[in-house]
């Protein structure tokens, strides 16, 4: 019978306690243990002298040229006889072979975590008393502030009861986790399920996690809404936006299925009618990018300038233009600039930021992760946002200086809008609303083919 009380002690040796506190997080989730985590080779080396029994297992996040690598590494290689010890490398390269020699460790890849470790840790420890299938999960205060709102349910232990304190829709912020840190408790408690679900998210995420010290998880439970859910796909660090790979592969999918649906549509019409009663904000994101897509797509057939590159650039920045609002409602249904002059107020200077900074993120991340989009597609979304008068944002550009393909792209953004948010939407009204807002240069030729675009064209 297991023995609960029993506990092997393990330690993690990082610089890093973002580190630290996920190699802590994923060893007590699979085994009935106690993780000591050291920020130094330095700190390391006092406490293993003077620990009374051999650790378990010593897992070492390797830093090159660190205080007392050689010492700390000799006395690994001392002790690898009889203690299992696993080295984390960015990767295995030859001066790492240097310097560890052939002692008998096990290199594990830093961008194979968690996964890596939890299944040498699984394999070493199957079956022993040390195997933990309990209910219920700890995890770490320290670790849970890293962690940019869990959104799932959360217990405390008090005696042998698991009492509930956060529920899945709640957000659990850093002040919260303060409180119940100031009165001592060093743990709260997940389902075994949600711990390894927590563990996956992190796998998927991990290349950019390795990338920051300032790294935030970004994990939202199953049940939120998909405009929510992008939360866990785009990522800022030190005001740089990140999307992970799965994320990326999603949208290359989604760019060749709405090629495929948009080339089929003869006809505008069709499209307004089933877009125009979508208000609500689950909706918003997705019929905007829908419209977007079709609108532009249609305004490029009528001009000719149709081919597979333009059709995918016009795509890609459709779906990419508001990527990084698209779980913030509230900023996405801002129209353009001199809306947002007016409700800035309305929101916290961290939301401004964004919202002015999204046309420029949004090119970034078309650039930096999607080989498969057509180049220059980073400039049509970062100028989707402009208006030919220079009243527009992010560069206040005026029409001489705006692309026809960008002129194209803008109207097509500016109608979106028009029909998710006017009462009664149709081209008509659309047509003498913005036909002295674009009565400039390339933008006359647009407005002139969105006049015929009511009409289906011959096949």
């Amino acid at each position: 019978m297991k023995n609960m009380k029993t506990k092997l002690p393990l330690l993690v040796v990082s610089t890093s306690p973002y580190m630290r506190g996920m190699v802590k997080f994923v060893l007590e989730t699979l085994l009935q243990t106690d993780v000591t985590e050291l920020e130094s080779e330095e700190k390391a080396l006092y406490y293993l002298r003077e620990l009374n029994e051999a650790p378990g297992m010593i897992i070492y996040d390797y830093t090159p040229n660190a205080y007392l690598l050689e010492d700390f590494v000799a006395y690994l290689k001392e002790s690898s006889k009889k203690v299992k010890i696993m080295v984390l490398v960015d990767k295995v390269r030859e001066d790492v072979a240097n310097v560890l020699g052939t002692a008998n460790f096990k290199l594990l890849e830093e961008t194979g975590l968690p996964n890596n470790l939890f299944n040498e840790a699984k394999s070493i420890f199957k079956d022993t008393i040390y195997s933990n299938e309990d209910e219920y999960c700890r995890i770490d205060m320290n670790f849970l502030a890293i962690l940019d709102g869990i959104n799932k349910n959360l217990f405390i232990k008090i005696g042998e009861k698991y009492i509930k304190i956060f529920n899945e829709d709640d957000n659990t912020q850093v002040i919260d986790i303060k409180k119940y840190r100031d009165k001592g408790i060093e743990y709260l408690y997940l389902h075994r399920d949600t711990a390894l679900w927590v563990i996956s998210q992190i796998q998927n995420q991990i290349e950019v996690f390795l990338k920051s010290n300032n790294f935030k998880f970004i994990l939202r439970g199953a049940s939120d809404s998909p405009q929510k859910r992008f939360e866990q796909k785009i990522l800022r660090i030190n005001d740089e936006v990140h999307i992970d790979k799965e994320f990326r592969e999603a949208i290359d999918k989604t760019v060749a299925k709405v090629r495929g649906l948009v080339s089929k549509e003869n006809a505008m019409a069709p499209f307004l009618n089933n877009l125009k009663n979508l208000r609500e904000d689950e909706a918003f994101f997705g019929a905007k990018v829908n419209l977007i897509s079709t609108i532009s797509c249609a305004l490029a057939q009528r001009l000719e300038w149709i081919s597979k590159t333009t059709m995918d650039k016009l795509i890609y920045s459709a779906i990419l233009c508001d990527i990084t609002l698209a779980a913030r409602p509230e900023l996405l249904r801002i129209t353009g600039f001199a809306e947002f002059e007016r409700r800035k107020h309305e929101f916290t200077v961290e939301d401004q930021k964004i919202y002015l900074s999204h046309p420029k993120d949004g090119g970034s991340l078309a650039k930096k992760y999607f080989s498969s989009a057509p180049p220059d597609t980073d400039s049509l979304i970062m100028q989707h946002h402009e208006l030919p008068d220079g009243s527009g944002f992010p560069f206040g550009l005026k029409a001489e200086r705006i692309s026809p393909l960008a002129a194209l792209f803008i109207i097509s953004n500016d109608f979106a809008y028009y029909v998710l948010t006017d009462d009664d939407p149709s081209i008509d009204d659309f047509l003498l609303r913005a036909q002295g807002r674009y009565d400039f240069m390339n933008f006359r030729k647009i407005m002139k083919a969105f006049e015929r675009i009511k009409k289906p064209t011959r096949r």
